[in-house]
């Protein structure tokens, strides 16, 4: 019996692949459990259609993120913070994502706290050091920021 996958199931398939299994197995776990839909002609198509606007939905996701990413790259040259630190250029205190986005919405850029990574933990001396912004999985943009004593 051939059955549309619901939900990724180990050793069986993945969610939306159309798999062969014994009749029992599908009338009395899949179906019931909603794991698994028969595969009609009506069922194989409304996948398909599903699927082709999962990828248009997906494609738009991307292309804003890259618009935004253009822009941010435009928009953002330097970004310089100001901070108090001791003779030995250790900050008091460390310079985390609520400050960076703070300098970044003051330069006049709209960004969530989510999308800047900061790989080595929040930043704690003075100089340069390189963050990242991650706009979308696949589009991640390396920046410099300068932490100068005031």
């Amino acid at each position: 019996m051939k059955i549309i996958l619901l939900d990724q199931i180990i050793g069986l398939g993945k969610k939306s692949e159309i798999v062969n299994v014994k009749s029992g197995y599908a009338r009395n776990f899949l179906i019931p459990k909603n794991k698994g839909i028969p595969a009609t002609e009506e069922n194989i198509n409304l996948l398909k259609k599903q699927i082709t606007k999962l990828k248009t939905e997906l494609l738009d996701i991307f292309n804003k993120a890259e618009l935004r990413s253009k822009k941010f790259i435009k928009v953002i040259d330097k970004i310089i913070i100001k901070s108090r630190s001791s003779k030995d250029n250790k900050l008091f205190g460390s310079i985390g994502r609520n400050n960076i986005l703070k300098e970044i919405k003051n330069i006049g850029f709209n960004i969530s706290k989510k999308e800047i990574i900061l790989p080595k933990g929040t930043l704690k001396t003075l100089g340069n050091h390189e963050i990242h912004f991650k706009f979308h999985p696949k589009i991640i943009i390396k920046k410099n920021i300068t932490i100068i004593n005031f």
